[in-house]
C-alpha cells in the first residue's frame, strides 16, 4: 500500500487558513458583543431620560386613589417664578421742574392744571396735604393725602417728618381764591422743607377730573343718611339721634327755613337761614352749599314748611335732602347748641 506524502507546502497553507479563520471568528464575536452592549446602553438610557421627565411632571390622581395613596405621593417641586420688572414711572421733560428744591418761598411751584397735578400724583414721588381742615378731610380727600389744616401746621409738621421725607410736597385747598393751600406752604418752607408745590386747581378741580379720592364710610346704622331721595314722595325723615351724628361730624349742613325774623330770634347753631318765602332767590347763590354735603332741612312749626322746601329742592335737583321734623323742639329740649339772640325776647 502507497502511503499518502504530504508536501511542506500544503501544511503551511492549511495552518494560514485556519488562522485567518480563527481572527475572522474573533472578530465576528467582538463585533457581534459590542453591538449588544450598544444596544442595552442606548436601552437602559431611553428608560432613564423617560423616568426622569415622569419625575418632574405633576401626578394626577383620581378622587378614589388619592384617599388610599396619599401617603406615598411625594409633593412635586414648584419652580421658581421668573422675576419681572417693575414699571419706572417716567416723568415727562416739561414736568421735571415740578419735582427740583426751590430757595426761596417766593419761587415754590404754582401747580394751575390738572395735567401738572396728574403727573405729581402718578410719579409716586409726592405726597398731597389737605389744608381745607379736619372736618372736610374725613368727608373725603384726594386718595392718599394727609391732613394739615393752617392752625395745626406748626405742631404737626415736626410730628410727621418721617411721613414728609423725600417727598415733593403738593398743598391744595378749595380751589382757586383759597389761600389755606399757600399759607400751609410756607409754614412747610419755614420747617427746612424745600420740594414743595402749591395746587391753585385744588379739590374743585379734582374731582371735577373725576380723578381718585378717598370718601368718608359712616358706620353701619347711620349710612341711610348719605343715600339720595328715589322721589319727592321719599325724602327721609331723621331722628334726633341722626341729626346729632351729622352735627358733631360736621357731615351735613343744616338749614332753618323759617321765616327771616324767626331765625334772627333762635335756630340751631351753625344753621344757615333759608326762608320758605325766598327759596327761588337763594338757590342760585347756595348751590354748592346744598351740593357739598347731605341737607338737613327743619323749620320752627311741625314740619309744613320744611316739606314745602324739601319739595323745592328735590325738584331743583338736589337729592340728598333730609328732613328733621319738629327739629327746632327737640333740638332746644336735649340742651343742644342753640343760638339764642339775647336783643330779642
Amino acid at each position: 500500500m502507497r502511503k499518502k506524502v504530504v508536501k511542506k507546502s500544503e501544511v503551511k497553507k492549511s495552518n494560514n487558513l485556519k488562522e485567518i479563520f480563527s481572527i475572522v471568528l474573533k472578530s465576528v464575536i467582538i463585533v457581534s458583543v459590542s453591538v449588544v452592549i450598544a444596544l442595552c446602553y442606548t436601552g437602559l438610557r431611553a428608560v432613564t431620560v423617560d423616568n426622569n421627565k415622569n419625575q418632574n411632571q405633576p401626578v394626577s390622581i383620581s378622587p378614589t386613589v388619592a384617599e388610599t395613596t396619599q401617603e406615598n405621593v411625594q409633593p412635586t417641586s414648584t419652580p421658581s417664578p421668573t422675576a419681572t420688572a417693575t414699571k419706572v414711572y417716567q416723568i415727562p421733560s416739561q414736568y421735571k421742574y415740578l419735582f427740583q428744591p426751590v430757595s426761596k418761598k417766593e419761587d415754590i411751584h404754582k401747580v394751575h392744571n390738572i395735567e401738572e397735578a396728574k403727573v405729581l400724583y402718578e410719579s409716586g414721588k409726592a405726597l398731597f396735604i389737605d389744608a381745607r381742615g379736619t372736618q372736610e378731610y374725613k368727608q373725603s380727600h384726594i386718595k392718599g393725602a394727609i391732613d394739615i389744616s393752617v392752625g395745626e401746621a406748626p405742631s404737626k409738621i415736626p410730628q410727621l417728618k418721617d411721613v414728609l421725607k423725600d417727598k415733593v410736597l403738593v398743598t391744595y385747598c378749595h380751589g382757586v381764591g383759597c389761600h389755606l393751600s399757600d399759607k400751609v406752604a410756607y409754614a412747610l418752607f419755614d420747617a427746612g422743607y424745600r420740594k414743595i408745590a402749591i395746587y391753585f386747581g385744588g379739590w374743585p378741580q379734582w374731582l371735577q377730573a373725576n380723578l381718585p379720592i378717598e370718601e368718608y364710610q359712616p358706620p353701619e346704622e347711620y349710612k341711610h343718611l348719605f343715600v339720595e331721595a328715589d322721589n319727592e314722595n321719599k325724602i327721609q325723615e331723621i331722628t334726633l339721634d341722626d341729626a346729632k351724628f351729622l352735627y358733631d361730624n360736621m357731615l351735613a349742613n343744616f338749614i332753618d327755613v323759617d321765616y327771616q325774623d324767626n331765625y334772627n330770634k333762635i335756630h340751631i347753631d351753625r344753621a344757615v337761614a333759608f326762608p320758605v318765602d325766598k327759596v327761588e332767590q337763594y338757590l342760585p347763590g347756595y348751590d354748592n352749599f346744598l351740593k357739598q354735603k347731605p341737607v338737613v332741612i327743619y323749620c320752627h312749626g311741625s314740619g309744613g314748611k320744611s316739606r314745602k322746601v324739601a319739595k323745592k329742592l328735590y325738584e331743583a335737583g338736589y337729592k340728598k335732602i333730609l328732613l328733621f321734623i319738629n327739629g327746632l323742639k327737640q333740638w332746644e329740649k336735649a340742651n343742644y347748641p342753640i343760638y339764642k339772640n339775647p336783643n330779642v325776647r
